[in-house]
C-alpha cells in the first residue's frame, strides 16, 4: 500500500500543517505530519520552476497572445528539481541541493521549520527526496541508498557577535 501511496503522493487529502499544539519536534514526529511534509516537498520537487514567478517588464503593454507564449514557454522547461536530481544520478550524488529561497516562496511552512527544526526536518526532507529519486530513477537504489537534501541561500540575520555567543558556548 505504500507504494501505491508513493505514486499518488499529489493526490492525498492535505494536513492542515499549522494546527498544531505540540512542540514543534513533536508535530513534526507524528506520522501524518510527516506525510503531508513529504507529500508537499514531492510536490515541490516536481512541479517548482525557477522564474515561474517572474513578472516581464512589459507585460501590461503586453497582448494576451504574447504573455500567453512566454508562459508557454516557461513551461517548456522542466521543473528544477527534477532536472537537478537528473544531474545528481547522472554523476552518480546522492546530495541534492535545495535552496531556501525557492522553498520559501512556494512552501514558507516547510522553509520556517527546517529553521527551527532543522535535524528533524531534514530526516522528513531526505526521505521524501530519496523516494522521489526512486519514483523518477526506480534502480537509483543500487547506487545510493539515501538522498540527502542540502540546503543553500539560507539569509543570515543573525549578528556575528550573536553567532558566536550562542555557538560556541
Amino acid at each position: 500500500a505504500e507504494e501505491e501511496d508513493d505514486d499518488n503522493f499529489e493526490d492525498e487529502d492535505a494536513v492542515n500543517l499549522e494546527a498544531f499544539d505540540v512542540p514543534l519536534r513533536e508535530w513534526i514526529a507524528t506520522t501524518q505530519t510527516r506525510r503531508e511534509i513529504q507529500r508537499k516537498f514531492r510536490v515541490f520537487l516536481s512541479t517548482f520552476r525557477d522564474g515561474e514567478d517572474f513578472q516581464f517588464d512589459d507585460e501590461d503593454e503586453m497582448d494576451d497572445a504574447e504573455l500567453r507564449r512566454r508562459r508557454r514557454l516557461l513551461n517548456s522547461v522542466p521543473p528544477t528539481y527534477e532536472e537537478r536530481i537528473r544531474q545528481m544520478c547522472s554523476a552518480n550524488r546522492s546530495a541534492l541541493e535545495l535552496s531556501y529561497l525557492h522553498l520559501m516562496r512556494k512552501e514558507p511552512v516547510l522553509a520556517l521549520w527546517i529553521d527551527e527544526a532543522p535535524r528533524d526536518m531534514l530526516d522528513v526532507l531526505n526521505e521524501a527526496a530519496t523516494r522521489h529519486t526512486l519514483r523518477l530513477f526506480p534502480s537509483y537504489h543500487a547506487i545510493r541508498d539515501e538522498i540527502h537534501v542540502r540546503i543553500s541561500d539560507v539569509p543570515i540575520v543573525d549578528s556575528l557577535r550573536d553567532l558566536r555567543r550562542s555557538h560556541l558556548e
